[in-house]
């Protein structure tokens, strides 16, 4: 049985279950601000892109969910609402993925 951490899994299920519209990494209060709804919809520049890089590899290396919480609340609003935002086109791709009618 192989019981080795694999951190790209664990993002992947969390962005899985994005997909069916539960997101246990955020608070509702920071999915219910309005200055990240406004930004949701614009793309990911390739500074931003290397930066949520970056914040992604710091949260998926902790293998417990509060861990990643934690993390997540010790981010400046900026890198989180960036971290954000990542996420949610990740999600947002996964969806289209599985939903060929929607292209």
């Amino acid at each position: 049985m192989d019981i080795s951490y694999r951190p790209e899994e664990s993002m992947k299920a969390l962005i899985h279950l994005g997909t069916v519209g539960h997101f246990p990494l955020f608070h509702d209060i920071w999915i219910r601000d309005p200055e990240l709804k406004e930004r949701r919809f614009l793309k990911i520049t390739g500074i931003e892109r290397a930066r949520a890089k970056k914040l992604f590899q710091q949260v998926s290396k902790h293998r417990q969910l509060e861990h990643k919480k934690t993390v997540l609340l010790s981010m400046n609003d900026e890198d989180r609402k960036l971290f954000m935002k990542a996420f949610f086109k990740l999600v947002e791709g996964k969806i289209l993925d599985q939903k060929m009618e929607l292209h």
